[in-house]
């Protein structure tokens, strides 16, 4: 195992908003990392600054000399009249059957598919993907997690869906401030990582109970000894403040512990949301569907299948 890159005590903010401080992390050359964490976290910040698309406020990142980094974003980029054989300088790959179609022609599907390939044909090292399955069907998805789990180089992929991370990753990292570390790391893939996940958490918030009955009695020592920072016990009171400190550091991060919200609670009831009948859609002389009809209730929870191009978008 060869060490692809390095974080040292890399820090950045946004104006007063802190996303990640002194966060210190390494990737190697033999890696499928899925990067997960909270709205907000900064994960496609992360990503952007691995790289080198965004400046740290503070740290280093060190890369292995001549190791070669590839980027793909959530939202595909091209020049507007682009064709597929352009963009991919001749080499016919990842299924196109057209390739001297406008870009702009192309599915969202495709033109993740396209994207993706642009990268992979420069050879990387290390693939950063930010949210890879985006505009994917079924289909290209399960082609995605096939392919993925075949290729020589690295990735890191931040991804909110739990089935992909499960199927391609040999390791899974959290960026959360609920850890002292600010990331929490697991070799395996995604079942792996809440386990190991719960287990930390529950023995973060007994440490915080524990530590909690031993500031107390701290406390009441030193309101018993009023001149103890004068005397021969003052290392017992700096002790005391240095668990109080380490006390509120401990809730702070276990507060940001996320819990379920309950939506039944409004107490809102309703037999129909929305009811569609006959409906049919044309695009450019396409036609996209026809005779759809659709009826939503309160708790129903609908999945929409189908092929890149099939009108899924323009349904919704």
């Amino acid at each position: 195992m060869t060490t692809l890159l390095t974080c040292q005590a890399i820090s950045k903010h946004f104006g007063t908003r802190e996303l990640f401080d002194g966060l210190s992390i390494g990737f190697a050359n033999d890696e499928h990392v899925g990067l997960i964490g909270p709205n907000g976290a900064g994960k496609t910040t992360f990503l952007r600054i691995l790289a080198g698309l965004e400046h740290v406020d503070a740290g280093d990142i060190n890369k292995r000399r001549s190791a070669r980094i590839g980027f793909l974003p959530q939202e595909d980029r091209f020049s507007p009249g682009d064709r597929v054989d352009e963009v991919l300088r001749g080499a016919i790959r990842f299924g196109f059957d057209q390739a001297h179609r406008p870009v702009e022609e192309l599915s969202g599907g495709w033109r993740k598919r396209l994207a993706l390939a642009r990268e992979v044909i420069r050879r990387p090292d290390l693939l950063l993907m930010d949210e890879p399955t985006n505009h994917l069907d079924l289909e290209g998805i399960v082609w995605l997690e096939e392919w993925l789990r075949g290729v020589p180089f690295a990735f890191l992929a931040v991804s909110h869906d739990r089935y992909f991370l499960e199927r391609v990753t040999t390791r899974i990292v959290e960026l959360n401030k609920v850890y002292p570390d600010g990331f929490f790391s697991v070799s395996g893939n995604y079942s792996t990582f809440l386990e190991k996940r719960a287990g930390f958490l529950e023995a973060q918030q007994a440490q915080q109970v524990t530590l909690s009955n031993i500031v107390r009695r701290e406390a009441a020592f030193l309101e018993s000894h009023a001149k103890a920072r004068r005397t021969k016990a003052k290392s017992r009171v700096d002790d005391a403040y240095r668990l109080m400190d380490e006390l509120r550091d401990l809730k702070q991060r276990n507060e940001q512990v996320v819990t379920g919200i309950d939506f039944e609670g409004t107490g809102r009831r309703s037999t129909k949301l929305l009811e569609a009948k006959g409906l049919a859609k044309t695009l450019g002389g396409k036609l996209q569907f026809q005779d759809v009809s659709l009826f939503l209730s309160p708790g129903t929870r609908l999945g929409l299948l189908g092929s890149n191009g099939s009108g899924k978008t323009t349904l919704i």
